[in-house]
């Protein structure tokens, strides 16, 4: 699933036809990849107690309707040198289609840029990045947002722990 073509497929966010209801053994199978994104085939098809075959074309069903999106390593950033996280506000200065689209089609794709949401309220773009240090940090602010002519205004809040919530589908 690391192609952008497969990744592309379908933009949950994107306004569109209502999605399919996911039945209990398509939440089954969720809770089971949530759970654990490497469990074998047949490992899978144990748990939620369904054939293999079944358990593989399900699967493959999940993912052209979009409900999941792919499989990722979790990394733990401290590990890999990215201790520091922040989330940083983005203010644009206009709202024209050319000066969001430069800013989507170019600081979301930088690699220290975890996540990229667009929201509503005073800000228009909230960014979660890993550095390795403050230092980093600031200087990533200075060379890729307070110096874009894009940009109006940003703020830089750490964060000092990241607690996640839970991924898997709704409760039925």
């Amino acid at each position: 699933m690391a192609s952008a073509a497969k990744n592309a497929r379908r933009d949950p966010s994107a306004a569109g036809p209502t999605p399919e209801p996911l039945d209990a053994v398509d939440r089954q199978i969720i809770d089971a990849l949530v759970a654990d994104a490497r469990i074998t085939n047949r490992d899978l098809a144990d748990a939620v107690g369904i054939a293999p075959s079944t358990a593989l074309m399900r699967t493959r069903a999940l993912l052209d309707r979009g409900a999941i999106e792919g499989f990722h390593a979790q990394l733990n950033l401290n590990a890999v040198g990215r201790s520091v996280q922040a989330l940083i506000a983005v203010r644009l200065r206009a709202h024209d289609r050319d000066q969001i689209d430069r800013f989507t089609g170019t600081v979301p794709l930088l690699p220290e840029v975890l996540s990229t949401f667009h929201v509503s309220g005073s800000v228009d773009y909230l960014l979660h990045i890993a550095v390795p240090n403050t230092d980093v940090l600031r200087d990533w602010v200075l060379d890729n947002l307070t110096t874009d002519p894009v940009v109006g205004q940003t703020e830089t809040t750490l964060v000092f722990s990241h607690l996640p919530g839970n991924t898997g589908p709704l409760p039925a």
